[in-house]
């Protein structure tokens, strides 16, 4: 496979990720915030095969392939946006807790506001 055919290879499967990416953000399966980090995995592919032509010397400069170079990319932007996914995980497992507690405390509020409307009624 030529060198070209590679670039326009990964160039189209950047792209059409990111086709595919819009397309489920557009359903609104995805939120917009995991949207763009969903895109920007899918421009890291895109602009890895377009600018091959850029990652050839800085992989010859730390003597490495051009794919491992990619793919270190690729490797970082997923990892980031695992720490997105953890950190947003947190936050909501946090929130569940908070309305859960508050949830029991407004059902204690509720059962003793019923007992002492029960009380009274019946003490009449």
């Amino acid at each position: 496979m030529s060198q070209w055919a590679v670039v326009i290879l990964a160039a189209l499967a950047g792209f059409a990720f990111a086709a595919a990416i819009l397309l489920i953000a557009r359903r609104g399966i995805l939120s917009m915030r995991y949207t763009i980090g969903w895109l920007f995995v899918a421009a890291c592919v895109a602009v890895g095969g377009l600018l091959g032509w850029l990652i050839d010397p800085i992989a010859d400069a730390l003597d490495v392939e051009p794919v491992a170079i990619v793919v270190a990319v690729a490797v970082m932007a997923l990892l980031a946006i695992t720490v997105q996914l953890s950190i947003s995980v947190s936050g909501l497992t946090e929130a569940s807790r908070t309305l859960a507690q508050s949830n029991a405390l407004l059902e204690q509020r509720v059962h003793e506001l019923e007992a002492r409307q029960s009380s009274s009624t019946t003490g009449q």
